[in-house]
């Protein structure tokens, strides 16, 4: 189809690649018949319905009872299944924590250097810059209005100042004043979390991730933007702000005034078409602040849904389908309360002749004497509703948990058959099975965005720049870092918290069974694991010794640092995994040298097991060896002074002969004090 706007005509040029106005005037056009499908399909009555009961906004305020009616007759009293529906299907899917894991293009020490940075920045984004309730915020836009977008950019002008630039002209040649430096900043990643509304894209591809381009409105003030940008102040300040597009918004209060206007962003990925992308700022075809190419690898805008209308790009959550049963189950609480607020006060019916009054009855405990030929009063009961009426409720209820897959059991109303804990379990995990969607395009939003979030710092952090990062052992500390330094991390992946961990009684179980299989070695890391149910508190030190000899290995192989050893080191460890270096017959042959440097380091850390204190290497878990000709020192013997390094590797000489150990020199006798080497004296 040929769509025209103003005489210009997509056909004659790629809208994308156009001068900026006929891009703008294009983007407009597409913009208009979006909302009006999504009016026209009644999508957006869905999503502000879907919103409005969410909010509990039945009859104009559905906190409290209301009357309806020409005179107020009705009584209407909502009760909110929908409201926590959505919040349980919520807490499921964000209950466990996401675990943050990077990986690298390769495998070598700085590749893992560099992937412990990335982990501690995204831990750091999550719980400083509060990426994280950003995420759950997500998934409760995706539950209720169907979908939610994060997008992610770079502020130039945050943080401290690192440096000035100097003007290259002194003078200002139009105001005469003089040019101050130009300020550089480190900067910063920033995110936003966009609603349906907020957000317009290709609706001809049935596919999210085949999308070219998205259009993005955000709202700021326009006084800010009148003093950042002067040229344009003038048609700023006239803008429309929001109080005036309440028909783009949820919800509007009567004396709701703000200065925002509508600031939109368009990108559009690099293509065939578009090699480079493009990335266009403005406010409307008058208004450009910013005209460039796409400055991000790819568009920085991920999506979540729980599902998708089908070839379509919108998403759709099992949460509209409840709006109806929602309303009818409103409307029988309030017939069953109008029917009781009318006439719960009992009336009385009263034979005329029979002689009773009106004030004989009022009370208590009186003495009624009637005329039996007209008979007694009696009750009016008007108050009786047929049981249909309950049942059909039980019915919607039901109704509603069966579509929603949020059954009794995680509403916490478990029926009376479910009386075993394994019962219990298993319809349970039904309802984990159900929302697995949403679950899996949970994992995939963080994912993205901690790719995302890692590309940008590595592209736009060209400054040192300090952050709290968590390290291995999950300790905070500073740290300083440029974009150079996650130059090898190309994909974030998650690893979801267990869910027994999130529970005492699982954390508990947890700890006993490693302290069984002899996994705790320590009071300490006993009361950590049950504390905080996670595992990092015993593999650290583990991680660090790997991550050591890793980087030994790469020197050995390359000859171009003294690799050296010291008494502390996991000495069978190292021994077996230097070894590996030899594995490889390309080395062997490349570099005769090769065998000479890891030989000589293998034999460095033997003779550590040889001379250090039996004591010592009992408490790091280690068996001492006898030195050559003899047998292990015995505990409490002084470790004897370890060789000198010479001054020529031995690998640069290869008839060079390789350091051996000393013998051990005992102690005096009685005598329990020892000397800790160091090193070995390479």
């Amino acid at each position: 189809m040929d769509f025209s706007y103003q005489g210009y005509k997509a056909t004659d040029k790629y809208f994308a690649a156009d001068k900026p106005d006929k891009a703008i005037a294009y983007i407009h056009m597409k913009a208009g018949s979006w909302f009006n499908n999504y009016m026209e399909n009644n999508l957006i009555y869905k999503i502000k319905m879907s919103w409005e009961a969410y909010h509990g906004a039945y009859y104009l305020d559905g906190h409290k009872i209301t009357y309806g009616g020409d005179q107020g007759e009705l009584v209407n009293l909502p009760i909110n299944h929908y409201r926590n529906i959505a919040q349980i299907m919520l807490n499921m899917v964000t209950a466990n924590r996401p675990a943050f894991q990077a990986r690298s293009t390769n495998l070598d020490a700085k590749s893992e250097v560099q992937t412990n940075l990335a982990n501690g920045l995204l831990e750091y984004y999550m719980r400083e810059k509060r990426l994280e309730s950003t995420f759950k915020k997500a998934v409760e836009f995706a539950v209720v209005l169907g979908s939610a977008f994060i997008k992610l950019g770079w502020n130039a002008t945050s943080g401290k100042i690192y440096d000035y630039i100097e003007p290259e002209e002194k003078i200002n040649p139009t105001t005469g004043e003089e040019n101050k430096p130009y300020p550089i900043y480190e900067g910063d990643a920033t995110f936003d979390l966009l609603s349906p509304y907020d957000i317009i894209f290709d609706t001809s591809k049935a596919e999210w991730s085949k999308q070219q381009w998205v259009l993005i409105r955000t709202f700021q003030n326009k006084y800010d933007l009148a003093a950042k940008y002067p040229e344009y102040a003038d048609k700023i300040l006239k803008l429309k702000t929001k109080s005036d597009m309440d028909s783009k918004r949820f919800f509007l209060y009567p004396y709701d005034e703000t200065t925002d206007v509508p600031v939109y962003e368009f990108m559009h990925k690099p293509s065939e078409a578009l090699p480079e992308g493009r990335y266009l700022y403005y406010i409307d075809d008058e208004i450009i602040l910013g005209d460039t190419v796409l400055p991000f690898k790819e568009l920085p805008v991920y999506r979540i849904t729980p599902s998708d209308f089908l070839g379509t790009p919108f998403g759709y959550t099992p949460m509209f389908d409840l709006l109806a049963p929602q309303s009818a189950i409103n409307s029988l609480y309030s017939t069953i309360l109008t029917n009781q607020n009318a006439f719960g006060v009992q009336n009385i019916l009263n034979p005329r002749g029979n002689d009773v009054q009106v004030h004989q009855i009022g009370g208590g405990l009186n003495f009624i004497e009637y005329n039996a030929q007209f008979g007694k009063p009696e009750p009016l009961n008007l108050t009786y509703t047929p049981p249909e009426v309950f049942n059909f409720i039980n019915m919607l209820e039901k109704a509603m948990e069966t579509t929603s897959g949020m059954n009794s059991v995680v509403r916490g109303n478990p029926d009376a058959a479910l009386k075993s804990g394994n019962a219990l379990a298993l319809v349970q995990s039904q309802a984990l099975q159900f929302i697995s969607g949403l679950q899996q395009s949970y994992i995939q939003l963080i994912e993205d965005v901690g790719t995302g979030l890692i590309n940008i710092l590595r592209d736009f952090a060209m400054v040192p720049r300090i952050a709290a990062i968590v390290g291995i052992n999950n300790r905070s500390k500073m740290a300083e870092f440029t974009g150079d330094d996650l130059s090898t991390v190309n994909r974030v992946l998650i690893d979801v918290g267990n869910a027994l961990s999130q529970t005492t009684a699982g954390r508990v179980q947890m700890a006993e069974q490693m302290l069984q299989m002899k996994i705790i070695d320590s009071p300490e890391k006993y009361i950590e694991v049950m504390n905080t149910g996670k595992l990092t508190a015993l593999d650290g030190g583990q991680n660090n010794e790997l991550l050591l000899i890793r980087s030994e290995n790469e020197h050995l192989m390359s000859g171009d640092y003294l690799v050296q050893g010291i008494f502390s080191d996991k000495h069978s460890l190292h021994i077996r995994e230097h070894r590996t270096v030899l594995a490889d017959p390309k080395l062997r042959h490349e570099d005769p040298e090769l065998i000479q440097r890891v030989s000589a380091h293998i034999q460095e850390h033997v003779s550590l097991l040889q001379n250090t204190d039996p004591n010592i290497l009992a408490i790091f878990g280690e068996n001492p060896l006898a030195p050559p000709g003899g047998t292990p020192a015995a505990p409490g013997t002084m470790a004897p002074e370890m060789p000198q390094m010479p001054a020529e590797m031995p690998g640069a000489n290869p008839n060079a002969q390789l350091p051996q150990p000393a013998k051990p020199a005992v102690a005096p006798q009685g005598s329990t004090a020892f000397e800790l080497p160091l090193t070995s004296g390479r």
